[in-house]
């Protein structure tokens, strides 16, 4: 097996592990459910900064093949990025019960994606409209 499918393995234990931890706590004390749920989400999240090195590494070449266009792939980091922030903080919402504010920060996260690309959907009209003459 290759070692990124070990990585994946252990990611998928650590879960497990939690949850297992976490069920039978919750319905003794329910704050101690939502904590052991955060903190395996902060170990997830752990073993995806690992990840980052080698994602920061490809951005380095895409850089080289866009260099005037550089700005697009600004934009689809941050998009990105936006995407797995709203989800962690949703998902820590939903699993604390309050999907009403998981919801919320979803919403936002949408709404910031859209403000993100505008300039993106903008640029891609003005070369459509320079085209069409």
């Amino acid at each position: 097996m290759g070692e990124s499918a070990v990585e994946m393995i252990k990611i998928g234990l650590v879960g497990i592990v939690g949850v297992l931890l976490a069920v039978p706590l919750k319905s003794y004390k329910a704050e101690y459910g939502i904590y052991i749920g955060i903190a395996v989400c902060l170990v997830v999240l752990g073993f995806g900064v690992q990840y980052f090195s080698g994602i920061l590494s490809a951005i380095g070449q895409l850089r080289t093949y866009l260099k005037d266009s550089y700005s697009y792939l600004t934009v689809l980091l941050k998009a990105v990025g936006a995407t797995y922030a709203c989800e962690f903080c949703a998902g820590i919402c939903k699993d604390a019960g309050y999907s009403g504010i998981a919801g919320q920060v979803e919403m936002i996260g949408k709404l910031y994606i859209l403000l993100t690309g505008m300039p993106v959907l903008m640029a891609l009209l003005e070369s459509i409209q320079s085209i069409a003459g």
